[in-house]
């Protein structure tokens, strides 16, 4: 049997041949259809990159805050050396008791001038049972105030400051020491244990605290 030549024609005539640039163009259109089909496609690959761009933040450093605050410092002088003791009812040196304690406190000023009042209390507490208190009579230059003892003979007090510290000094404030005037009185030789603690405000409002144990035999 001899083979036929197929027919080629459509309806509308003979199929006309490709031509090499057509031809091309199907070939990576179908390439770029099964890559998107699978998932995967240029067009894909362009818009994860751009998204993939990691974002650079320039941080600006900011500059360090200034220094502030009073560079002082407060310290107790003298702590148990032998003091006297005053009677709060100012009977005379006759009545005079004997004891230890500070001598004074002093604040050293490492910074620039110290202007502004600077304030400060002060508690004395028992150490067990006493029969009288011992206080503060004067922490001159500074100004003492609101002194009192109480029933169980703890004894409070506040002072200010108002002249100032200059740059570098370191100033001194002598304590002078008083006992509660009781009737009866402690019998002589009785000896008496107390907790002082002297708080300083500075004008910044910061704080500087002081402690020492002062005792008094009447």
């Amino acid at each position: 049997m001899q083979n036929r030549p197929q027919n080629t024609s459509g309806p509308e005539g003979p199929a006309q041949p490709k031509s090499k640039g057509a031809q091309l163009s199907e070939v990576m259109n179908a390439e770029v259809t099964n890559s998107e089909e699978g998932g995967f496609s240029r067009r894909r690959v362009v818009k994860g990159v751009a998204w993939s761009v990691p974002v650079i933040v320039t941080a600006i450093a900011a500059p360090a805050a200034a220094a502030s605050g009073i560079s002082a410092t407060a310290t107790v002088v003298g702590a148990g050396s032998a003091v006297a003791f005053v009677s709060s009812g100012g009977t005379g040196a006759g009545t005079n008791r004997t004891g230890t304690g500070p001598t004074a406190f002093q604040i050293h000023n490492a910074g620039s001038a110290i202007t502004g009042t600077i304030t400060g209390t002060v508690s004395i507490t028992p150490v067990g049972t006493v029969l009288a208190g011992i206080g503060i009579q004067s922490v001159a230059p500074a100004a003492l105030a609101s002194s009192s003892y109480t029933a169980s003979h703890a004894y409070s007090a506040t002072f200010t400051y108002t002249a100032g510290i200059a740059a570098g000094q370191a100033l001194n404030f002598p304590i002078q020491f008083q006992y509660e005037a009781v009737n009866p009185a402690p019998k002589k030789g009785t000896g008496y244990s107390f907790s002082l603690t002297i708080t300083l405000t500075l004008p910044d409002a910061t704080t500087r605290s002081l402690a020492a144990n002062p005792t008094i035999t009447f």
